[in-house]
């Protein structure tokens, strides 16, 4: 794999290209435009003077045929003319090449408008041809889109482990305390007991149950 490169040297990640319209665009129509025009200008030759000329006898002694011929035949070769430019454009998928051309114009036009505006009067750095990127730099100009959704994607997941885990530790330290509180009671109920034991164990409460057993004793007879 490719070592790292100056992130200020690497070319930026290539964004998605937005979809190209099928609506012919300023060049597609421009190109229909010319079309249309050539058509009409060629067949506008074949005038009926023109034509007539061509076909002296006819126009002499039959001229509405002539006129008719010549009605049928600019018909045909208008209808197979647009005919053939419709499939070749349809074909080449000509009017979507065009209106991505007008795209990628006016996307250039813009980061160039872009870049006049973050020059604000200086020098506009020119951005580095692709030609001229090492492969590391293309592969990482590719790869950096993935690399960036992971990164983003684990960093969604560490913060949740993150947060997981501080509600644990809030939890255990509850818990902790708790304990600490219960031992505490506990340790204060052992020495109440061992201060009553030893109370019990003295020689003056010994006595006294001793005089206590004998009273009872006496009570019994």
């Amino acid at each position: 794999m490719p070592s790292a490169t100056n992130p200020e040297l690497r070319s930026p990640s290539p964004t998605p290209a937005p979809p190209i319209a099928e609506t012919p665009g300023p060049r597609a129509a421009g190109l229909l435009k010319v079309f249309d025009g050539a058509v009409k200008s060629t067949l506008d030759k074949c005038s009926p003077n023109n034509f007539a000329s061509c076909f002296p006898t006819i126009a002499e002694y039959n001229p509405d045929a002539l006129e008719s011929i010549r009605t049928q035949i600019i018909d045909q070769l208008d209808r197979a003319w647009r005919a053939n430019f419709e499939e070749i454009l349809k074909k080449r998928d000509v009017v979507k090449s065009l209106n991505g051309l007008d795209q990628c114009i006016e996307d250039a036009k813009r980061r160039k408008k872009k870049a006049e505006e973050d020059a604000n009067g200086g020098p506009i750095e020119v951005p580095r041809a692709p030609h001229t990127l090492s492969p590391s730099e293309i592969h990482l100009a590719h790869l950096m889109p993935f690399l960036e959704q992971q990164s983003a994607a684990m960093k969604t997941q560490l913060d949740a482990t993150q947060k997981a885990n501080a509600e644990l530790v809030s939890t255990v330290t509850s818990q902790r305390a708790e304990i600490e509180t219960l031992v505490r009671g506990l340790e204060s109920v052992i020495h109440d007991l061992e201060t009553s034991a030893q109370i019990m164990g003295q020689d003056d409460v010994q006595g006294l149950g001793a005089e206590i057993r004998d009273l009872e004793t006496e009570m019994s007879k």
